[in-house]
């Protein structure tokens, strides 16, 4: 679910509201697994300029705590279904922060950059935190993130260095997406020839690989 009730009153809405669903589009047409796209979509997605203000600027960022966001109804309680066997909570947003699913925080800037995978990049934060085994403390991430600082396989400052989170999130979203305008390795092809190791891991995670050589090579002839 995405709630865009905050910009309602802004001029640009429209403008908005459509760059979401760029990015949407962009995300549902990764190659990504229908069992990963269902889990995409529990994901709340929520705009407010306020958000995302911790570490400078922020476009957009995921998080697992209560966002700071206007309240229209009071906070609901989280409670676990025994029939079901999980937690309940009519408020989505409520749910997703006390399971430890998460919140996704978009500001209006996204707009500045609708040509980057700024959705799928926050949503590969889920994907760490939530899909693969051990959540951040994943030992493959940990890894690879750790030899590319090592051996000097991107440049110093950047982002992809910042923590084994932001690794993964931009390089699996270069991986999937195959290029950034703003963050290095920039490509699918840099990212395969800087890290050719860590490219096949990442076909290993997503179980496919996105490059069309990969998908249209040559067949072997039967004769």
């Amino acid at each position: 679910m995405f709630d865009l009730s905050e910009n309602s009153d802004r001029k640009d809405v429209d403008k908005l509201t459509d760059n979401l669903k760029s990015q949407i589009d962009a995300v549902e047409a990764a190659g990504l697994s229908p069992r990963v796209l269902r889990f995409f979509r529990t994901v709340p997605i929520i705009a407010s300029e306020l958000a995302c203000l911790d570490e400078g600027a922020a476009t957009a960022c995921y998080g697992r705590v209560a966002p700071n966001v206007e309240r229209r109804v009071p906070r609901t309680l989280t409670v676990w279904d025994h029939d079901k066997q999980r937690w309940t909570n009519p408020n989505a947003v409520d749910l997703a922060v006390d399971s430890g699913l998460g919140v996704i925080m978009l500001r209006p800037d996204m707009m500045r950059y609708e040509k980057e995978a700024v959705l799928l990049h926050e949503l590969l934060h889920a994907y760490h935190a939530r899909l693969l085994p051990d959540g951040y403390a994943n030992k493959g991430v940990i890894a690879y993130f750790a030899l590319a600082k090592s051996k000097d396989l991107l440049p110093k400052e950047s982002y992809a260095l910042k923590n084994p989170m932001e690794f993964f999130a931009v390089t699996a979203s270069i991986f999937l997406a195959g290029k950034s305008e703003f963050h290095d390795p920039k490509s699918r092809e840099t990212l395969k020839e800087k890290m050719p190791d860590y490219y096949k891991y990442l076909v290993g995670v997503f179980g496919f690989d996105p490059e069309p050589a990969a998908a249209n090579g040559p067949v072997a002839s039967l004769k």
